[in-house]
């Protein structure tokens, strides 16, 4: 029987707050508009406070954020959100941007989000990824194409977290090793710096996952004095305008985005430098991209919250990296702490004149634009577009792809390979004195804290904001990848591991000394040269204490050029190998044993001993001598050319029942010297034909030449022997 209609169900609870007018659905835009027309018309449908909230960027693990994202609180929108600290696994990532996104869809403009991360290093303070060298390895490795493949893996894996912008790359040249962000620049040569920033520059947004890329932080943040992270830059005009090259290079590639500095220049703060950000980026490089605060750099300007809103916008700031507020209780809170404060704020600067309308109007365009170019504004959203065609073909069918089939090429053995070929050459060796390579079956004993802590290797921004010191995450430390190695020669037994150094094993140790890993702020430090942990020092004296004979191969994981000058005399053999990364264990003893060159040279200059660009290389060991040859015929004189040649000799005497035999026994071809003088090229070949013919053929210059019908075998395997006979012999 039917059944009865179902009862009606009550309208949804309205969300708590004020009560606000219904907005007019949007009208439908076309696929096919042009991005141009698609950016005023949103601009066009918006009201001052949904124009805000473009503008606006928050931090995921805020309460309230969807809220604000699908405008159930509020009458605001939501531009932006970030990602922050130590992350969960892929597959969590990617539920969570989908359902950010969702939220932002349902607001009544549909505007998806641009979602950012720090992936400095490969996409490393998420759970099960690949972690890369950082970028003080790569200057050392001084390889366009390697910085480059390295910035597409890193644009896949975090593609399939449902992210679409990466705040990289660093393009700082530090100049003081004190700074804690040392490790985070590509040398201190600005040339260098800009050359590999514009490489990944286009790693990120030309390959077949495009994100956006976010040169970073405008500008001369690698310069301030003492190394101090956020302090004051004391310039003159030729070495700002070194500073400002890396930045011409990345909007030349085609950056979307530029984050402005935490720090000063000339005792001027970045953030509301309106030369800086307006005059020379926007106006001087034609930047088109949008520029977005530091976490909360725009509080740090002076005056109150308005005022400081007010300055760091009109000096140009487009996008506000607004992480949290002061007030007690509410920093965590979206709803009712920075978004609700500074829409606001901004919205009094517009009426009372502080902020034009047209200045507000620049900033959001700059945002969509950025939007559109990465395919979000498309008719369904979804995804990325490529801004150009991928640079490579590897994996070039994921540019269609979702974040969900992305997902099993995350630290794929691809990625890994490449992960341990960038540490390997970003490795320098500092010194030798004949112990490498060692041999596979060699007793090892690997030292100190270093050689099973995966943490140290990676450093800092992996796994957490300031990295760990456990061996921890996914990858290869450095006593499992000996172990691995001397493995493969059927000795794993070979290898043994002491962490105070205090073992009586092995007739070589590596001694694997290292930084606890840091980040900014917490990563600096006030003497220089900066000095090596102490516990280290006491493991190298273990060492020598044990067997003073013993060979000791030192190791050196560390964000920077470290005081080493204790080590250096006790040590027979020195390997810088920074932060080398998730598959630095394998990379370290590849180059031990011999399986790869050193082709690392200093991207910076190490104390007083070892300059910039310095970096030893092994001798190959000595080729074995070659055979003795014949006597080569003594050369015909050049007039003797002139007088008619000899007649070739005549063919051995041969059977035509022995050459057929020898025919048969070479399976009818036989390959000849190939060589553009005799004219011949290729094979001869001998086959059958209709009515017991044979056909004698051969490939001349490429073409294929019959050289006559036979009626029986032997004939032409006699005619295939003289044939022979004339192309070698004569």
């Amino acid at each position: 029987p039917p059944q009865p209609p179902p009862p009606p169900q009550p309208p949804p609870t309205p969300p708590p707050g004020p009560a606000l007018p219904p907005r007019p659905p949007p009208p439908p835009r076309p696929p096919s508009m042009p991005l141009v027309e698609k950016v005023e018309g949103l601009l066009g449908q918006m009201t001052l406070r949904e124009k805000i909230g473009q503008m606006l960027q928050l931090v995921e693990y805020m309460s309230g954020v969807e809220a604000v994202a699908d405008g159930s609180w509020g009458d605001s929108s939501l531009g932006s959100v970030l990602y922050s600290g130590g992350l969960p696994s892929v597959g969590s990532l990617r539920e969570r941007s989908a359902r950010l996104q969702r939220a932002a869809r349902r607001h009544r403009l549909g505007i998806p989000l641009l979602i950012g991360v720090d992936a400095v290093h490969g996409h490393a303070q998420a759970r099960g990824t690949t972690v890369f060298p950082h970028n003080i390895g790569l200057g050392c490795a001084r390889n366009e194409s390697l910085a480059r493949q390295l910035a597409e893996a890193t644009s896949l894996e975090v593609a399939a977290c449902g992210i679409n912008w990466v705040f990289g790359p660093c393009v700082a040249a530090a100049q003081d090793d004190r700074w804690g962000r040392t490790y985070e620049a590509f040398s201190s040569d600005t040339e260098l710096v800009s050359r590999l920033g514009e490489a990944q520059v286009r790693g990120l947004q030309e390959s077949s996952t495009p994100v956006a890329a976010c040169a970073k932080h405008l500008a001369a943040d690698g310069a301030t004095q003492h190394g101090r992270d956020q302090g004051d830059a004391v310039l003159s005009e030729a070495e700002l305008q070194a500073h400002l090259r890396p930045y011409r290079a990345a909007v030349q590639a085609g950056a979307l985005t530029v984050m402005v500095s935490f720090s000063s220049i000339n005792g001027r703060p970045a953030h509301g430098n309106r030369w800086l950000v307006t005059q020379f980026l926007k106006r001087e490089l034609g930047f088109e991209g949008l520029v977005v605060s530091d976490w909360g750099g725009i509080n740090k300007l002076p005056g109150s919250a308005e005022q400081q809103f007010a300055a760091g916008i009109n000096a140009g700031i487009d996008l506000v990296m607004l992480p949290g507020t002061n007030a007690p209780g509410t920093w965590n809170q979206a709803t009712s702490g920075p978004w609700r404060a500074f829409v606001d704020s901004v919205e009094r600067s517009v009426k009372t004149g502080r902020i034009s309308l047209e200045r507000i109007d620049a900033a959001v365009r700059r945002v969509l634009r950025v939007k559109g170019k990465l395919g979000l504004l498309a008719a369904d959203a979804g995804g990325t577009a490529a801004l150009r065609p991928p640079s490579s073909k590897h994996l070039a069918a994921a540019a269609a792809a979702e974040p969900k089939q992305l997902a099993p090429l995350v630290r794929s053995k691809w990625h890994r390979a490449l992960a341990e070929e960038a540490a390997a050459r970003s490795a320098v060796l500092l010194k030798h004195d004949g112990a490498l390579p060692l041999s596979p079956t060699a007793s090892v004993l690997v030292a100190c804290r270093g050689g099973r802590s995966l943490g140290r290797q990676m450093g800092g921004w992996s796994l957490s904001w300031q990295g760990t010191t456990r061996d921890e995450g996914l990858g290869t430390n450095v006593y499992d990848g000996f172990r691995a190695r001397a493995g493969r020669a059927g000795c794993e037994a070979c290898v043994s591991f002491s962490e105070r150094g205090d073992a009586d094993s092995g007739d070589v140790a590596i001694a694997v000394v290292s930084e606890d890993p840091y980040a900014e702020g917490v990563g600096d430090r006030a003497r220089s040269p900066v000095p090596m942990h102490g516990p280290d020092h006491a493991c190298l004296d273990n060492l020598m204490k044990r067997r003073s004979s013993r060979p000791v191969i030192l190791v050196a994981i560390s964000g920077r050029p470290v005081d080493i000058s204790e080590f250096d005399r006790r040590s027979s053999v020195i390997i810088a190998s920074f932060v080398p990364g998730s598959e630095g264990g394998s990379a370290i003893a590849s180059l031990v044993y011999g399986d790869r060159p050193f082709k690392g040279r200093l991207c910076r200059a190490w104390g007083e001993h070892w300059s910039l660009g310095f970096g030893l290389r092994l001798e190959p060991p000595p080729a074995a001598p070659p055979p003795p040859q014949e006597p080569s015929p003594p050369k015909v004189p050049v007039f003797r050319l002139l007088r008619p040649a000899p007649p070739p000799p005549p063919p051995p005497p041969i059977s035509g029942a022995e050459a057929v035999r020898q025919a048969e026994s070479e399976g009818l071809t036989l390959a000849t010297s190939s060589s553009s003088n005799s004219g011949y090229t290729g094979v001869c070949y001998l086959r059958k034909r209709r009515a017991k013919k044979y056909l004698l053929q051969v490939m001349a210059r490429g073409k294929q030449v019959s050289l006559g019908v036979f009626a029986t075998a032997e004939e032409a395997a006699l005619a295939r022997a003289r044939h022979l006979w004339d192309t070698t012999v004569r």
